[in-house]
């Protein structure tokens, strides 16, 4: 058991694994083999932020000004993000970490979680100040069921990872195939969450925020909605590349394949089952509507099928974006309003980097 905190007879520094290799010894950053993952690990520090960044309190007016129908809207979208982020928060880092055996992925993976941590508090922070009794708001989210049973089936996946990860770290569960193809399916589960439902969910946050309304809940969530496509889906693309050009990850493709795509298709359709809830009882959008957010969801879930080179699927995935007023709000530098008219999202921390190192400068004054 010592050797899982620390594992003095490491000797693959050279060419670590990203799971399952010889567990950890120093935390090395001279042999890099894996940049794309560092660079991200980089990324996600240069954008940190904080929770409380934003004035939600005239969100509380919007709240009770708005129709019933863009309330129960906003409210159901904001059930199944909070939910969602609150159980990205606590089920990356510590299901996945018995299993990291990279550095980089390691550094990555548990700034991630971090950044989940904030996103979670933010949709606190959000039913907190918008609202005059938000411990009311938190039973009227948590009576969503349809929002549980969305994240039913990427919840599962996460669970098994969760038992097969701590059987793992006690030394129950052996170093084989079947315990990599675990890993493979979580991490496959992951991109499915962050890549195709976040994305899906934030096109109905910033439909309602084009109207006008919940300003300062857009300008968080569009944060939120950096981090994620910038970021934590793009650390998932770039594990599942790394691991298909194993012969392993090769391996575990072949092996459940027919598992990762009827997983694909669950995710799918919990979303377009969700979709046809959010627009029932004569529930309207300005804008929107139930056909362009399916095409949407679908054109979303078309990345993950290509990265995974599924070729052949159920549905008629769409050639082109949807909806175009969601580039809009995916780059964050394209809403970026003046300081006076509302507190600015667009910057990164950390980016500055220093050009005169071992310089000698004369100076002549």
């Amino acid at each position: 058991m010592t050797d899982n905190i620390f594992n003095y007879a490491k000797t693959d520094y050279a060419k670590p694994s990203l799971f399952l290799g010889q567990k950890p010894g120093l935390f090395d950053t001279i042999n890099r083999h894996y940049p794309d993952i560092w660079r991200l690990y980089k990324a996600q520090k240069s954008l940190d932020w904080d929770e409380n960044e934003f004035d939600y309190s005239s969100c509380n007016a919007d709240f009770k000004s708005c129709s019933r129908a863009t309330w129960e809207m906003m409210i159901k979208t904001l059930a199944w993000q909070w939910e969602a982020d609150s159980v990205a928060s606590r089920a990356i880092a510590p299901v996945l970490a018995p299993f990291i055996t990279s550095s980089e992925l390691w550094a990555c993976w548990q700034r991630i979680s971090d950044n989940e941590v904030i996103h979670a508090a933010t949709y606190s922070e959000i039913v907190r100040n918008s609202f005059d009794d938000p411990g009311a708001i938190i039973e009227e989210i948590l009576r969503v069921e349809q929002a549980h049973a969305r994240l039913e089936r990427v919840a599962k996946a996460f669970a098994d990872g969760y038992r097969a990860s701590h059987r793992y770290a006690l030394g129950r569960l052996p170093d084989d195939q079947a315990t990599y193809n675990t890993v493979f399916m979580t991490v496959v589960a992951l991109f499915c969450m962050e890549r195709i439902q976040f994305m899906a969910s934030f096109a109905v946050t910033f439909a309602i925020c084009d109207t006008g309304l919940f300003q300062p809940i857009g300008k968080a969530i569009q944060k939120i909605a950096q981090d994620e496509l910038e970021i934590h889906a793009e650390l998932d693309r770039a594990v599942l590349a790394n691991e298909l050009a194993t012969e392993r990850g090769q391996r575990a493709f072949r092996e459940c394949r027919d598992a990762i795509e009827a997983l694909i298709e669950e995710v799918v359709d919990s979303e377009l089952t969700w979709i046809a809830y959010l627009f029932d009882e004569g529930r309207e959008l300005v804008g929107m509507n139930p056909e362009r957010l399916s095409a949407w969801t679908l054109y979303c879930a078309k990345d993950v099928y290509q990265t995974l080179g599924l070729t052949t699927t159920k549905y008629a995935l769409p050639g082109a974006n949807p909806l175009k007023y969601m580039e809009k709000w995916l780059n964050i530098s394209k809403t970026q309003a003046s300081p006076q008219e509302q507190d600015i999202a667009a910057y990164k921390v950390g980016v500055m980097r220093r050009t005169d190192k071992n310089l000698i400068f004369d100076a002549d004054f």
